[in-house]
């Protein structure tokens, strides 16, 4: 089974806030719910299962080097304001291997003028909270991750992360507060979702080999208003950050609080969770 864990934003619709209220408003994140992980289990030598079943995963170490790509800045505040997405049976986070990059893919339909900077700029944030490397395979028309191995596609190795601009608009159950007048009654619109995809090690580690991130560029705003393009650089953060490992907090100051508070960035447990899933040992066995 596979396991990509979902992250939901919230904005009331109603009518037009002015600019300084789009950061006062109150933006939900809906709670993660996941699937079982794939099981790597009826492994023989690493490279193939024992039966004619066809494999649900590549052979092991694609680009998996001796030592990390990079290593996490140092927080100087640390703050344990942070949680795992997901832990394995050892009770370790579920980690991306630190020693491989991380590849991924744009499916670029519905992403406004100055999309591509904002979406660079919030993934430069996150290589340098984790010390991950990220690398950009390409663009694609996918709309889903819903296996990490297709080898039809992909080759040999895990499938890249999938990060959209264009997730279809939802409207939620409006669980955030109004702000001004006409914002009341209907549900908010999903402004964002993303999360991990792993894989569990026959000893039980969890490991993320791949996962995806999105937002819904129709719901989101005119990018050339500052305010908006500040608000927008958070919602990838946000996803990124659940897309790299990191889980909610009750911690109104940390970005990854599930209401949006007008946080525009990582806070120091943000960062303190987002250099630990950076920071661990080579996992070349998936």
């Amino acid at each position: 089974m596979l396991a990509a864990r979902q992250d939901r934003r919230r904005a009331r619709r109603g009518h037009r806030p002015a600019r300084r209220a789009l950061w006062s408003a109150a933006l939900v994140l809906a709670m993660a719910v996941g699937v079982p992980a794939l099981e790597r289990t009826g492994l023989t030598d690493g490279a193939g299962v024992a039966s004619a079943e066809p494999r649900r995963y590549p052979t092991p170490g694609f680009e998996s080097g001796g030592a990390p790509l990079g290593a996490p800045e140092p927080v100087a505040v640390p703050s344990a304001s942070w949680s795992a997405q997901e832990r394995g049976a050892d009770g370790e986070p579920a980690r991306w291997d630190p020693c491989r990059p991380v590849h991924y893919v744009v499916n670029p339909a519905g992403m406004p003028p100055g999309g591509q900077e904002v979406l660079d700029s919030a993934l430069e944030r996150v290589s340098r909270a984790t010390g991950l490397r990220f690398v950009f395979d390409g663009t694609t028309d996918e709309t889903d991750r819903a296996t990490p191995y297709d080898p039809h596609r992909w080759g040999d190795r895990w499938a890249p992360a999938l990060l959209r601009w264009n997730l279809p608009e939802e409207r939620g159950e409006g669980h955030g507060e109004g702000h001004g007048a006409g914002e009341q009654g209907a549900g908010g619109v999903v402004l964002g979702r993303g999360g991990p995809v792993m894989a569990r090690t026959s000893s039980g580690r969890a490991v993320v080999v791949s996962g995806t991130a999105g937002v819904t560029a129709s719901a989101l705003g005119d990018l050339g208003d500052p305010e908006v393009r500040l608000r927008v650089r958070a919602v990838w953060l946000h996803e990124l950050a659940h897309m790299v490992g990191l889980g909610h907090v009750e911690d109104a100051a940390q970005l990854m609080n599930p209401q949006f508070t007008g946080v525009p960035g990582f806070a120091a447990g943000d960062l303190t969770g987002l250099a630990a899933l950076g920071t661990g040992p080579c996992l070349g066995e998936v």
